[in-house]
């Protein structure tokens, strides 16, 4: 996809932050935008606002962790404007800062229906619509720094929910045919209100959280990259047709000690030997297949 003039982008947690900016992006390259959130009023307030850029835009009010809802998201992009071209999997939430071992189930919980489920039900529910469409399109899945490696500690589910994004995304592009890409957006720090997440908590993962302010105010979050920056390196992602799309160079030492650490795993641990392909299981099916 090389010209976004005309193209409908579909964007989930668009209201503000990163989804935002990617809003923001896609409308400065001339596509048509519908904004999706938990917040619908807002989500209305941030589709008027890109309005005033030229662009056809829209909003719904969307819980990503329903199935039923992002089926609804879809009938209404379809509806107002005839087709879609991308969706942007970028709903996500981050409760419970603490250690692992004594996080609360349903902050876990939480965590993996609204970044794992709300991810897949998007790539899920669009990527059969793209399929029956038949023109090229794009799913971009926002992951984290924390897709990549254990960016810090006190944060395991956030962590274990990006990686599944990693993961989700990793087999997506193998799945879906040529004209329907796939990316990660792997931002880190971004400026985000990401530490109010708790104020949308739903009833059934314990409610919504009264959210200190002095703790908001002094997050550092509020030290991060801009969200308008982080959408238009995520566009330009999407132009050059990138799976990985990153933001943040800070993080390529620790990738590497990561990519080292496994290596020598299996250098001392598991070196080849003659014969080791019969265990390939790309190797395996391809013959299982070719006996068909």
């Amino acid at each position: 996809m090389k010209d976004l003039k005309d193209k409908v982008g579909v964007v989930t947690g668009g209201a503000s932050g990163i989804g935002f900016g990617i809003a923001g992006a896609l409308a400065d390259a001339g596509a048509h935008v519908v904004i999706a959130d938990i917040r619908g009023e807002k989500a209305a307030q941030a589709a008027g606002e890109l309005a005033k850029r030229g662009v056809r835009t829209s909003s719904v009010a969307c819980d990503v962790s329903d199935r039923s809802a992002v089926e609804r998201l879809a009938d209404h992009a379809w509806s107002e404007f005839g087709h879609v071209d991308l969706i942007f999997n970028n709903a996500g939430i981050m409760s419970g800062v603490g250690p692992l071992i004594d996080a609360k189930e349903e902050d876990f919980r939480w965590h993996l229906e609204v970044n794992v489920l709300g991810v897949w039900h998007g790539c899920a529910v669009f990527g059969k619509r793209f399929q029956e469409q038949g023109t090229p399109a794009h799913i971009v899945n926002t992951g984290s720094e924390h897709s990549l490696y254990a960016a810090h500690p006190f944060g395991g589910c956030y962590t274990a929910s990006k990686h599944a994004i990693l993961a989700l995304s990793d087999v997506l592009r193998l799945e879906l045919p040529d004209f329907i890409q796939v990316s990660i957006l792997c931002p880190g720090l971004v400026s985000t209100e990401l530490v109010r997440s708790g104020e949308i908590r739903p009833d059934r993962f314990g409610g919504p959280e009264q959210i200190d302010e002095a703790v908001a105010e002094g997050s550092a979050l509020n030290l991060g990259m801009r969200p308008e920056d982080i959408g238009k390196r995520a566009i330009k992602g999407v132009l050059r047709g990138d799976f990985y799309i990153v933001t943040h160079p800070h993080n390529r030492p620790y990738i590497e000690d990561r990519y080292n650490e496994i290596r020598n795993a299996f250098e001392t641990q598991a070196p080849p030997f003659e014969g080791d392909e019969q265990y390939d299981m790309r190797k395996v099916i391809e013959k299982m297949l070719e006996g068909l």
